[in-house]
């Protein structure tokens, strides 16, 4: 398959992982901090084995150390804010959300990386701002109630991972990359709530385990899609593309999650969202 099947299979899976996020989280026993920690290793483990079957490399952690540790907090707590984000909303709304990671990463981008902010990027930044206006807009007035601080605070931590990656990338293998930076924040946030290991317990639970599963085979499928397209296209081909993965997010959660509140409002926040994020890339 060519790199455009490659990245369908992404933008799919992409959405997919969304959904599943959110049937886990909405339960009334869901414990963000530990499906967050089952999570890293579920996906780490499965990312990990098409990382051995295309020809592991061992990550050159003791040259990039400093660059190793930012990315495993920045993806470490970022995943664990987004856990607890879609505690509180739904996947349509953390879709649209998600977005500001990429104007994170345009600043840090400029910032560290030397990139360039053209007038694309500036007029993409204030569509993507716009879209959380109104997303976050309630009768009455705006209103940034704690899982739309949660769900910010994950893309913001996500962006700055992304430019940090691109960083270790020049030099790193991607897909060896993928398994072990899904691993790592793993065992942070463990270190950081040793009692958390018992969360592994819950797989015993057919409902939680089935779940935990689908979201890993999903989450893990369109991590390894989306490097495939990159390495048989290009970003300026597959990027575009992937942000598909909004919309159909939107549309997938009407239909089988029931988020039809504010439809309108997520649907003109989804346009612009995606018209905007295109300018940034």
């Amino acid at each position: 398959m060519n790199w455009f099947f490659w990245i369908l299979i992404s933008v799919v899976t992409t959405a997919g992982a969304n959904i599943f996020q959110r049937v886990l989280m909405r339960e009334k026993d869901s414990d963000p901090y530990g499906t967050a920690v089952v999570f890293q290793f579920a996906t780490g483990f499965l990312t990990g084995l098409f990382a051995l079957w295309s020809g592991f490399v061992l990550p050159p952690i003791g040259r990039y150390f400093w660059n190793f540790l930012g990315s495993t907090f920045c993806w470490g707590i970022g995943s664990l804010f987004l856990f607890y984000a879609y505690q509180a909303l739904g996947s349509s709304e953390i879709a649209i959300l998600s977005a500001f990671g990429s104007v994170v990463t345009i600043i840090t981008s400029i910032l560290f990386l030397g990139e360039r902010f053209t007038i694309e990027k500036t007029v993409g930044t204030v569509l993507v701002l716009s879209s959380i206006l109104i997303i976050s807009r309630k009768k009455g007035g705006l209103s940034f109630g704690k899982g739309t601080i949660f769900a910010l605070i994950a893309t913001v931590l996500y962006g700055l991972a992304v430019t940090n990656d691109a960083f270790i990338l020049r030099t790193y293998n991607a897909i060896s990359y993928t398994s072990v930076i899904l691993f790592l924040p793993g065992f942070l946030l463990i270190a950081l709530r040793p009692k958390s290991v018992r969360s592994f317990a819950r797989l015993t639970q057919k409902k939680f385990s089935k779940n935990m599963a689908l979201l890993g085979i999903f989450y893990s499928v369109q991590a390894v899609a989306y490097y495939v397209a990159l390495q048989r296209g290009t970003a300026s081909q597959v990027a575009p593309i992937y942000k598909a993965n909004i919309i159909l997010t939107v549309l997938l959660a009407m239909v089988f999650l029931k988020e039809k509140d504010h439809k309108w409002s997520k649907l003109l926040s989804t346009v612009l969202v995606t018209i905007g994020v295109l300018l940034i890339k």
